[in-house]
């Protein structure tokens, strides 16, 4: 379900004068393919080269089609919180990053001890604010097609490169790991997931055998849930083995909601129940209904409750090692 109603308004006419008036200095480039007119500067120390040379010049093809990196980047802003997370994961940080929807903090609390104290705010990944952007002076702007409205204005501010918000994690961490001239760390990164992965989907495929499992998100508008096809769905589902209820395997769809009254139709013997600041009286009020309270799965304590901003906002390769720890955890009695 990509959603990309986004309410952006009159100020970007403005932005666009003043960035008219900003010519120089490589920061208005209007095209993913331009290359920044600036001279490349040194090189910060202890930034290292790969073996055989120097990681750049490089390209790197997007949905907007390419961008050569003449040098690495030193500042660069991030308008997905996904990137934050992929970023720290390969030892770097952003200069600037946007806040995600449902969360009551400005940036990753789980990052918070590894995430350095002037990255500056952008607004939501919902809507940036582009002054915030365009006072940073960004030298790369990283953004997804869920910003696709805001496109035409943020790439007047720096120089582009907008991924697809529905790729897989491992091929984000791939795009970083090449801007920033680290594509070994990158693949050790996904190497350690994949190895904790593998050693928790043996010990839970001994543990359930065919009991299935949902992972469902109230909502105001009804209970949402994720099937195989959603990026949490397959981390529970593909990495960790985690069999699906039929009825939840039949939707051709990243996600579907359901009423109240026919939550029962899911029919899972486990369920991993999703909330945040932004929906939890939604969860409260269905915690406190009959039809929930009679589901086999609550009777039996077969309910674990999940911080939805963590396991559905920061898609990163820390983040998801911290869900397949804490759905380990729970499936496995080790609360």
């Amino acid at each position: 379900m990509k959603r990309r109603n986004l309410g952006f308004c009159s100020l970007f006419i403005c932005l666009a004068l003043m960035l008219a008036a900003c010519g120089s200095g490589g920061n208005n480039a209007n095209a993913p393919s331009s290359t920044p007119s600036e001279a490349p500067a040194e090189e910060a120390p202890g930034n290292s080269e790969p073996e055989g040379g120097s990681a750049y010049p490089v390209t790197i093809k997007h949905l907007k089609g390419e961008y050569k990196l003449e040098k690495r980047p030193e500042k660069i802003a991030v308008l997905d919180t996904k990137f934050v997370d992929q970023l720290i994961a390969l030892d770097e940080q952003p200069a600037g990053s946007v806040t995600a929807a449902g969360s009551d903090t400005d940036f990753p609390e789980y990052l918070s001890d590894r995430l350095a104290g002037d990255v500056k705010l952008l607004g939501t990944r919902d809507k940036p604010n582009l002054e915030a952007i365009l006072a940073m002076q960004p030298d790369l702007i990283l953004m997804t097609d869920f910003q696709e409205e805001a496109y035409a204005n943020i790439s007047k501010i720096a120089p582009t490169i907008v991924l697809d918000f529905d790729e897989d994690w491992r091929a984000t961490l791939d795009t970083m790991g090449t801007i920033m001239g680290k594509q070994a760390e990158a693949k050790a990164v996904q190497q350690a997931y994949e190895e904790k992965a593998t050693k928790l989907k043996e010990q839970l495929a001994a543990k359930l055998g065919e009991e299935t499992v949902a992972l469902i998100r109230p909502r105001i508008e009804g209970i949402r849930v994720h099937t195989p096809d959603h990026r949490t769905g397959a981390i529970l589902y593909n990495d960790l083995g985690l069999k699906v209820p039929a009825s939840v395997a039949a939707v051709d769809d990243t996600a579907y909601e359901l009423s109240l009254e026919a939550v029962s139709e899911i029919g899972a013997d486990h369920y991993f129940l999703l909330s945040d600041a932004m929906f939890a009286d939604a969860v409260k009020e269905l915690e406190s209904t009959n039809i929930w309270k009679s589901l086999d799965s609550v009777k039996n304590h077969h309910v674990y409750k999940a911080d939805s901003t963590l396991w559905i906002a920061y898609y990163g390769p820390i983040a998801n090692s911290l869900i397949i720890e804490q759905a380990a955890e729970a499936l496995l009695g080790q609360q």
